[in-house]
């Protein structure tokens, strides 16, 4: 068995990171006893013994509340679009005190504070908290602190594993993975503002979606920018230049092509700018994963920023993306991404710098297109995209505790008849209740190489 970059000091398992870049450690594998539903393994998003393989799924209703009491008879599982029997049953929670408070309340339970019974010891949850300070403005850095904090206070188990990161590695001397919550509280007052993000110093300023429009010869953005220069509303289209009100001048079709040459250049610098800045997020995110891949269990991903705009026309922003959320899928590892400005509206307000916009240029994509990045994170792995809320902590809480009770099921593989290299499918469905949401964490897995790593 390999474990990478992570290995366990003492009792409190306080695991260290340098750098978000790994040491590749070997342990010697241990004799274990073969998994059967009397002697369950430790609860975990992947378990594999003796051809024995496991898997989490969650199930939700309408109303997006966990979905208790179902038994093995009514799942249905697939691989490779293939009916498997399901060996192996059980539900797993793996929460909090709080936790339970939420389920019950969903569930017009009463609270109960002792902690279920289960056929496995309870294996906590591994919580890694990334925040992108490349992407995140002075003000909601310190919402952003503030609702971690309250979901570290609130929700945080005894046995849970929680490490905190961030983007530009300004807490990379600190980074752990531990239970102690005094210390993680400590490490989290070390986070702060660094970086303005993607920033214009013309006038008006230019954002990141309005910078990629006119790149993509978006005339609409371009005329605001050129009628804000020569103050006065104008129109342009096709390289002709037109003014919406009052007489032009002798000079105007002049002084109309020297704005449109400038707005064309503040928007090639600033998307390249944004460019460099986004791959630098991406870089440190994929890294992370890359250093949780060896760790056993479930492994979730809160991704804090005010978001960022993804260039699509870019190839290499494109392959990172699509390297970053297959990898996740593929070791189980689920990323929730959280939009750390709050309320997005969309209307300007005392902040807002520039004259008046003729055309509603200014406000086009200002409120979805920095979200493209965090949903397109969040929706690639089968995690969920949180956003529109300023209470940010309950939605941090609320959630933590919706992944906290999974159904583990169980069926059996012959190595033998897998073949090497093959990455097989998994689905999951109840049977008669299509009203239901199923999630099944994993995207993809090579089976026959998790039972040789097991071996």
């Amino acid at each position: 068995m390999r474990l990478i970059g992570f290995f366990n000091t003492s009792y409190r398992t306080t695991i260290p990171i340098i750098g978000l870049f790994m040491v590749v450690v070997n342990i010697q594998a241990q004799t274990q006893k073969p998994t059967t539903p009397q002697n369950p393994p430790q609860a975990g998003t992947i378990r594999v013994n003796v051809g024995l393989v496991q898997t989490d799924v969650m199930v939700f209703d309408k109303q997006g509340h966990f979905v208790p009491n179902l038994k093995k008879e009514q799942f249905e599982l697939r691989i490779d679009e293939k009916m498997q029997p399901i060996e192996f049953f059980e539900i797993v929670s793996a929460g909090s005190t709080h936790d339970r408070e939420i389920w019950a309340k969903a569930e017009n339970q009463p609270v109960s504070v002792e902690q279920p019974a289960t056929n496995s010891p309870n294996p906590g949850r591994t919580l890694l908290i990334f925040l992108d300070d490349w992407h995140m403005a002075a003000d909601n850095t310190i919402r952003a602190r503030d609702a971690v904090s309250s979901l570290l206070n609130t929700s945080m188990a005894p046995n849970d594993r929680v490490g905190i990161f961030s983007a530009s590695g300004q807490l990379a001397a600190m980074q752990v993975l531990t239970n102690d919550k005094s210390a993680l509280l400590a490490l989290l007052e070390k986070y702060n503002f660094k970086n303005p993000g993607v920033q214009d110093v013309g006038s008006p300023p230019m954002t990141e979606a309005q910078a990629l429009s006119i790149k993509q010869k978006d005339d609409a953005i371009l005329s605001y920018f050129i009628g804000a220069m020569l103050r006065t509303p104008v129109e342009y289209s096709m390289g002709n230049c037109r003014q919406l009100i009052g007489n032009e001048t002798a000079d105007f079709g002049a002084n109309c092509r020297r704005a449109a040459d400038e707005a064309r250049k503040r928007a090639a610098s600033l998307a390249e700018t944004s460019a460099a800045i986004a791959t630098t997020t991406l870089s440190s995110l994929r890294s992370l994963l890359r250093a949780a891949e060896g760790l056993e269990g479930r492994k979730l991903v809160f991704f804090l920023s005010d978001g960022f705009v993804l260039q699509y026309t870019r190839s290499d922003i494109v392959a990172r993306l699509t390297d970053l959320t297959t990898a996740a899928a593929r070791s189980g590892i689920l990323v929730y991404t959280l939009d750390s400005r709050g309320l997005v509206t969309g209307t300007p307000d005392a902040k807002t710098v520039g004259g008046l916009d003729m055309r509603g240029a200014r406000a086009a994509n200002e409120v979805n297109a920095p979200m493209d990045a965090l949903n397109a994170l969040a929706v690639d792995t089968g995690g969920r995209f949180l956003k529109n809320t300023n209470a940010l902590d309950t939605a941090l809480i609320s959630t933590l505790a919706e992944i906290s009770r999974y159904y583990l099921l169980g069926w059996s593989i012959d190595p033998e008849k897998v073949q090497p290299g093959k990455r097989s499918t998994i689905k999951a469905s109840i049977k008669g209740r299509s009203e239901l949401s199923v999630r099944v964490r994993q995207g993809s897995l090579d089976l026959l190489k998790l039972v040789r790593d097991k071996k």
